[in-house]
C-alpha cells in the first residue's frame, strides 16, 4: 500500500483520521512484512508443493526396492523440482 492509503481508523464505531507518527508506523510494519516474505516466502511456497508424506514414503519404499536410493531415484527427483522451482533467495 501506499502512504497516502493510510487515512483513518475506526475507535468506538467513529472515523478518526490517523496522525503521521501512526501512518508511519503502518508504512513501517509493511514494509517489515514485505521485507519478511521476500526473505522467507519460500518456505511456505515450498511446504504446499512437497508431495503429501504418503506419496513420500511411498517414492521412497520403490526407489529402495529398485536399488535407488541416491539422485536417480524418484523421491530425490520430486524434491528437487519443488526446492528449484522455489529457490531459497540469496
Amino acid at each position: 500500500m501506499a502512504r497516502s492509503d493510510y487515512k483513518n481508523k475506526a475507535v468506538d464505531g467513529k472515523v478518526i483520521a490517523l496522525t503521521e507518527e501512526e501512518i508511519d508506523e503502518c508504512v513501517a510494519k509493511e514494509e517489515a512484512a514485505s521485507a519478511d516474505y521476500a526473505a522467507n516466502g519460500y518456505k511456505d511456497r515450498r511446504l504446499n508443493s512437497y508431495p503429501n508424506l504418503k506419496e513420500q514414503f511411498d517414492l521412497l519404499f520403490h526407489d529402495m526396492t529398485a536399488g535407488k536410493g541416491t539422485k536417480d531415484g524418484e523421491w530425490y527427483k520430486a524434491i528437487q523440482a519443488v526446492k528449484n522451482a522455489n529457490a531459497k533467495p540469496e
